[in-house]
Parts: C-alpha cells; sequence; structure tokens
C-alpha cells in the first residue's frame, strides 16, 4: 500500500518540481503552495494535517522547521532536510506554548556546504535541546551538499521509507 506524504517545500521555493514529481510516481503525495508569512498558518496546517492524514512528512528549510513542529503534535515521521531550526529569517506564527518536539522516527539530512543553515549550528542546537542520535533523531551530514538538495541527494534519502 502506498504511503500518504505531506511534501513542505522551503520558504522562497516552489511547491512543484521534481521532487513532488518524484514522490507522486511512488506515493500519495500532497504538496501544498506554502506561504509561511499568512496569519492563519497554524490553523491552515492542521487543517491539512486532519484532512489528509500523513505517514510521513518530508520538509526542506523553513518546510522542515514546520514538520518537525508537525510532528511533534501528530507523532508523524518526518524526513528533513537543512531545517531552519535554528537562524530562521522570521518564525511563522505558530502558538507560542508549542514546543519543538520530534516523532518516534525523525531523519535531519544536513548538506555540509549549507551556508543558508549552517550545519554546525544544527548538530549544535540539537545537542543543546538534548537531542542527539541514540534518541528519537537520527543525524546524516551530506558531503559536497549545499542548502539546495539535488535530486539524486533527495531519492536516495526518501527511497527507502515511502
Amino acid at each position: 500500500m502506498k504511503k500518504k506524504v505531506l511534501y513542505l517545500h522551503g520558504l522562497e521555493s516552489n511547491h512543484g518540481g521534481e521532487k513532488v514529481g518524484y514522490l507522486a510516481d511512488n506515493c500519495y503525495v500532497h504538496a501544498p503552495k506554502m506561504d509561511y508569512t499568512r496569519k492563519d498558518i497554524f490553523a491552515h496546517l492542521i487543517q491539512i494535517m486532519e484532512d489528509f492524514e500523513p505517514d510521513l512528512i518530508i520538509g526542506s528549510s523553513m518546510g522542515g522547521y514546520t514538520a518537525h513542529v508537525l510532528s511533534g503534535l501528530y507523532d508523524t515521521p518526518t524526513i528533513t532536510f537543512n531545517p531552519a531550526l535554528h537562524s530562521r529569517k522570521f518564525t511563522p506564527k505558530f502558538p507560542k506554548n508549542i514546543k519543538l518536539l520530534f516523532s518516534s522516527k525523525t531523519k535531519i539530512i544536513l548538506g555540509e556546504e549549507d551556508t543558508v543553515i549552517s550545519p554546525e549550528l544544527t548538530l549544535r542546537y540539537l545537542s543543546d535541546k538534548g537531542y542527539n542520535t541514540h534518541n528519537q533523531i537520527e543525524v546524516e551530514q551530506v558531503d559536497g551538499m549545499g542548502h539546495r538538495i539535488p535530486l539524486e541527494n533527495f531519492i536516495n534519502q526518501v527511497m527507502n521509507d515511502l
């Protein structure tokens, strides 16, 4: 049975493209166009989660941060690429009492060459918050990958989870 995957693009990215095409060929994918600045973003995301009921959330950058917020609320597995857990240009209007929790199955992919969301700061953030690879998260650093994720890297990271 095909999985249902919610794909959340980054802040300045488009909502379609080759990654969504790959997902559509291998699972049921919902890849909404995200406006992370909208005032009702949290209610919008909750409605998406309730209506679509994904088995997996995949997100990139701001979409990765958002995926972690949702995964903590719904305990939905996530795969995130260079998640904006820190160093965001802004924080979407999520309720103030929402804590960044990780689902029971969380995979974080960091591009070692990322100059937008520093992989070193992400690792330090995770360590400072008490998360580690012995906990509920798996962290993988990809040599030569920057902030934008080439399709080949994307496929290599998600294919076993679809």
